[in-house]
């Protein structure tokens, strides 16, 4: 498996450290997030960011994931394609979970960098989320 390129320790015996994955000296990685923001006691992900030539861009899920620590559960999702706010399908680019109980809190629809209204369809697609009806990524 490759290994990052770069590893950044906040503090010699910090309590949490980055990896880093480079191309060019961009953010890059084809296989999984390029950046990983990890506690150092047990291993525990705080954040992912999936790089590709230093934007951030994901095909197949959100590109940066931000989690609890204390629970392990995503608390924020954001899709990107190319550096901007974008998703494949009609879903949103912005979601928030609860930490504890990983049920989904809001959602966000973004179009040239501004948020959207909420429509039928978008209001429609929420309420099906929130009943566990829709998938997280």
């Amino acid at each position: 498996m490759p290994q990052p390129m770069l590893e950044y320790r906040i503090e010699e015996d910090g309590p949490v450290y980055t990896e880093l994955w480079l191309l060019d000296d961009r953010l890059h990685r084809e296989d999984g997030p390029a950046c990983i923001l990890r506690r150092t006691s047990d291993g525990a992900v705080g954040f992912e960011l999936w790089y590709q030539q230093g934007h951030l861009h994901r095909e197949d899920g959100p590109a940066a994931l931000h989690y609890d620590f204390d629970s392990g559960r995503v608390t924020q999702a954001h899709y990107f394609r190319d550096g901007a706010p974008a998703r494949g399908d009609d879903g949103p680019e912005s979601l928030t979970f609860d930490a504890q109980t990983g049920r989904l809190q809001d959602a966000a629809w973004i179009r040239d960098n501004e948020a959207q209204g909420l429509t039928l369809t978008r209001w429609l697609w929420l309420t099906r989320a929130r009943a566990g009806e829709a998938s997280r990524d």
